[in-house]
């Protein structure tokens, strides 16, 4: 009998019908609640007006849970896409940063890009739920590919 393939990646089904295996799976589904626990937690105290800051120690922890989650169960990819939002942020800082070295001019008026569209004159609640749209759309994306591919 030949051995059955992930429509996904390509790789061998195991007996337990898993794509591909995790180590340590309970394991990783602790450390991905304490994640989300933190990012309620965060958030249950953010609301407008904002009472505390995450600041860079707090979203560098956050994003090196989220890589490490990502590695250990094997979805790099897939936080690449489900993450398109901070992709899409992270590129622009790049795309200032080396048009100004290399051109001297810049192409957004501040980077990162929400601060690009505070000084075109939106509003913080405009910019606010038009990037949990494109970060909805981007996990829709995520997990729209990964269930039917």
């Amino acid at each position: 009998m030949a051995s059955r393939q992930c429509q996904w990646c390509g790789a061998p089904v195991s007996a337990n019908g898993a794509c591909y295996e995790v180590r340590d799976p309970l394991d990783l589904a602790v450390v991905a609640a304490a994640l989300m626990g933190a990012c309620f937690g965060f958030l249950w105290w953010n609301t407008s007006p904002a009472k505390i800051i995450m600041g860079d120690t707090g979203s560098l922890a956050l994003g090196g849970g989220l890589a490490g989650l990502a590695i250990c169960s094997q979805t790099e990819l897939l936080l690449a896409l489900l993450g398109g939002l901070f992709v899409i942020i992270t590129l622009s800082v790049v795309i200032q940063v080396g048009s100004f070295k290399l051109t001297g001019k810049r192409v957004f008026r501040m980077a990162p890009l929400q601060h690009h569209f505070e000084l075109a004159g939106w509003a913080e609640t405009t910019i606010v739920v038009r990037f949990w749209i494109i970060a909805g759309i981007c996990v829709a994306l995520g997990l729209g590919i990964f269930y039917v591919g």
